[in-house]
């Protein structure tokens, strides 16, 4: 009985303003439902919402609700649905489910760890007006990889490997989808070359994130100089001392910048660049001569 008091109590809200009155969960309209629940992870869309009463297991079959599916968390989801069997045969599994209940209008797409050309190719079959997907996998064919972005005419953006940031990858892209403007690279390091590589084949690039990256300053400027419509950059976490006066003047036209060095805890601060040293993307320490620099500079401010 007390359970159940607490039931009551729980499935009431608040009616509005001056009616004097309760309105409960399950009254509230199947718009504003299906908004909500357009946000809830798939592991309550499957297994918790639609058992909590019938307006909000009719709201959860509303394709709306599954346009944006993230399984980044898979070992969550898998225990939260009872998977036991192999991971990519469960995921399959249920990504054939979400997808039927899109019904082919999957807008964004997060993918496990695990997976591969092969759930990208299904998806591009299923929802060819797919507008954004990650996959952070390094070990997909580069071949299989272009025939499936052939299929997506509608993509806005992508997160992949750096394995996949070359000229043949990169260049197909801009040829198959002309509004391609978001990038992600999940990368180690991140070199002038690279950097060059991503602006002659993207140069419409609006947003690019290359996060927890060792990146080089001379990376940096390539990217800033090379995108001329480039307008949200994140670096943030890097590895190296790399944002100079420079780099900070260069970015200023942007309406995002994001950065925050590792070596910000030091509190160092911004550096200058120092021409008697090789800008080497390697290093993961400021240079000799800006330490002595700077130690020399806090000298001078004591009494």
């Amino acid at each position: 009985m007390e359970k159940r008091n607490k039931l009551q109590v729980a499935d009431k809200v608040s009616g509005p303003s001056g009616d004097g009155g309760n309105r409960r969960w399950e009254d509230l309209g199947s718009e504003l439902l299906v908004a909500i629940f357009s946000r809830i992870g798939v592991e309550d869309l499957i297994a918790g919402l639609p058992y909590v009463c019938s307006s909000w297991r009719s709201a959860v079959r509303d394709p709306f609700c599954w346009r944006v599916l993230d399984f980044r968390s898979w070992d969550t989801i898998s225990s939260r649905l009872g998977c036991r069997r192999d991971e990519a045969v469960d995921f399959a599994d249920l990504f054939n489910f979400a997808i039927s209940r899109s019904v082919g209008r999957i807008d964004c797409v997060y993918f496990p760890s695990f997976s591969d050309e092969t759930n990208l190719e299904y998806l591009a079959n299923r929802c060819p007006m797919l507008q954004y997907f990650s996959m952070e996998n390094p070990d997909v064919s580069e071949t299989e990889f272009c025939k499936t972005i052939s299929k997506l005419k509608f993509l806005k953006g992508m997160a992949v490997d750096e394995n996949l940031i070359c000229h043949q990858v990169l260049q197909h892209v801009n040829q198959c989808s002309s509004n391609f403007i978001e990038l992600k690279v999940f990368s180690d390091t991140m070199d002038k070359q690279l950097a060059s590589i991503i602006c002659d084949c993207l140069p419409h690039l609006q947003k690019l994130e290359i996060t927890e990256c060792i990146m080089s300053r001379g990376a940096i400027l390539t990217l800033l100089d090379g995108l001329k419509k480039l307008e949200f950059l994140d670096v943030s976490g890097y590895a190296i001392s790399g944002i100079t006066n420079e780099v900070i003047e260069k970015a200023s036209h942007l309406k995002v910048f994001r950065w925050d060095s590792k070596y910000g805890k030091y509190g160092f601060g911004v550096f200058e660049y120092c021409h008697h040293c090789e800008d080497d993307y390697f290093h993961l320490s400021p240079c000799e001569c800006v330490l002595h620099q700077q130690l020399m500079g806090w000298l001078a401010t004591l009494p």
